[in-house]
């Protein structure tokens, strides 16, 4: 997961982090981050898109 992780852009990773790690819903997320909730989920999508591809997850 620590190598999935470096692959994230800084905005993805700091997401990510707060959604999973920190166990946050989206608008906590979003509000220390100072950024839209839409912006919020889009960061972590994305950011869990290529952690999956990274650690090689197939549906």
């Amino acid at each position: 997961m620590r190598a999935a992780m470096k692959a994230l852009t800084t905005a993805q990773s700091e997401a990510i982090r707060l959604a999973y790690f920190g166990g946050r819903t989206h608008r906590e997320v979003a509000a220390p981050l100072d950024i839209p909730v839409g912006t919020a989920k889009t960061r972590i999508r994305d950011g869990m898109i290529v952690a999956r591809d990274r650690l090689g997850v197939t549906s």
